[in-house]
């Protein structure tokens, strides 16, 4: 059964999977995301986890541990004396690090959004 919550997670993982993919070939991806080697494997592997997680109904456990992920580095990317250690290490630029808080939040709001088969079960 497709959920609100499994849709989010599948389009989540598909997103983060051909970023990575892109990342691989280029280190600007959508015109405007940077990306390096590291961080193109870690989305790689974030997408495919993901698409894992929809197909084995396990889509709110993927969605909380890959939301708190992003929304973390996001956020650390606005500490002064983290930016520019994250930014050697993964590449990342501003536009990437809205992007994570704002995907971060999302993916948070959709694991506590109840679903129907939360609501039978209580």
């Amino acid at each position: 059964m497709t959920t609100p919550r499994s849709a989010f997670a599948a389009t989540l993982s598909a997103f983060l999977l051909i970023e990575g993919i892109w990342g691989l070939f280029s280190p600007v991806v959508f015109g405007v995301l940077t990306t390096n080697l590291l961080h193109a494997l870690i989305h790689v592997a974030l997408g495919i986890i993901g698409i894992w997680s929809v197909l084995t109904d396990r889509s709110r456990a993927y969605l909380v541990g890959v939301g708190a992920l992003l929304l973390v580095v996001g956020a650390l990317w606005f500490v002064p004396s983290l930016t520019d250690p994250l930014t050697r290490i993964f590449n990342l630029n501003r536009a990437v690090a809205y992007l994570n808080i704002v995907l971060g939040v999302l993916a948070l709001l959709f694991a506590a959004r109840p679903t129907m088969n939360d609501l039978d079960q209580a």
